[in-house]
């Protein structure tokens, strides 16, 4: 009994330490990790539809109105794979011209989803917009576009 008791635990624990990572490609700013974070974040409340806008018909929020995810650029939880159904997630990073009016890079796929100014907007920091490539049961693949105030 004792046995099988240990070896449900070290069952349990391998198969946490074996959980899911995004896959990441292309060219991340300065502040990568933060980036990536957010960017898992507000694709993964896009994916699972948990950040729901007023009178929305099945889509999450986007823009403004997903404020789930503001803190997630230092939160080590946005390190895994969290979408429900999938464990796939790729994240690919692009650096775009700088835009003189300080707006949000244009979107890359078909679905925007959110813009951040990382670390504030002060010269120096990047502009981030994180937008949906393309989505799946299978998982789904998520563009960052950005440039440096």
């Amino acid at each position: 009994m004792v046995l099988t008791a240990v070896a449900l635990a070290l069952g349990i624990t391998a198969g946490t330490a074996l959980a899911a990572t995004p896959q990441y490609s292309g060219d991340f700013s300065w502040a990568a990790t933060k980036v990536k974070r957010l960017a898992n974040c507000a694709s993964t409340h896009w994916y699972n539809g948990t950040q729901q806008a007023a009178g929305s018909t099945g889509d999450a929020s986007t823009g403004g109105a997903l404020t789930a995810c503001d803190g997630a650029g230092t939160d080590s939880y946005w390190d895994g794979v969290h979408l429900l159904a999938a464990s796939a997630l790729t994240i690919n990073g692009r650096r775009v011209g700088y835009r003189s009016d300080q707006s949000c890079p244009t979107k890359r796929g078909f679905q925007y989803i959110k813009c951040w100014y990382v670390n504030g907007k002060k010269k120096g920091n990047p502009v981030i917009t994180v937008s949906i490539l393309s989505t799946g049961l299978g998982g789904q693949d998520v563009a960052v576009d950005y440039y440096y105030l």
